[in-house]
């Protein structure tokens, strides 16, 4: 085999393992906003899907919350959007939730990694609207 057919071939074996990545990192954001979505019982939905040139998957998802879920039309309402990056390390996928820039480290196997993910989100969001968090030393939530 030639130099140039061994650069090649590395190079193949690189581009595969950066498919392989991408496509792990779509599958888990599924798994992650479905048990997102099944934490809330809200149905969430990915926008902006996107990936960056290290293969870092973007995204973003909308909630909207208002005074009454039985009636949503009624009364007023407002839309938060939280923003995502997933990448995989080995067998971790870490996830940034923005604004607040929070990392997580998920093992998709360890449903409590998940829940920690889900909780920190939810009393985020929850202390923007009553000023308390729930968090062990959180810092002050941003508003929107």
């Amino acid at each position: 085999m030639s130099k140039f057919e061994e650069l090649c071939k590395a190079y193949a074996i690189s581009r595969q393992a950066y498919r392989e990545s991408r496509q792990a990192c779509l599958d888990f954001s599924e798994t992650f906003i479905q048990q997102f979505s099944d934490y809330l019982e809200y149905a969430i939905e990915k926008n902006n899907l996107n990936f960056d040139e290290n293969g870092v998957l973007h995204f973003d998802v909308d909630i909207h919350v208002c005074e009454d879920p039985a009636n949503p039309e009624n009364g007023d309402r407002e839309t938060v959007r939280i923003y995502f990056n997933i990448s995989k390390v080995i067998d971790n996928f870490i996830v940034n939730v923005y604004p607040w820039g929070h990392e997580f480290k998920i093992l998709i196997d360890e449903p409590r990694h998940f829940e920690e993910a889900f909780e920190y989100i939810f009393d985020t969001l929850q202390s923007v609207y009553t000023g308390v968090s729930q968090l062990s030393s959180q810092p002050p939530p941003i508003p929107f």
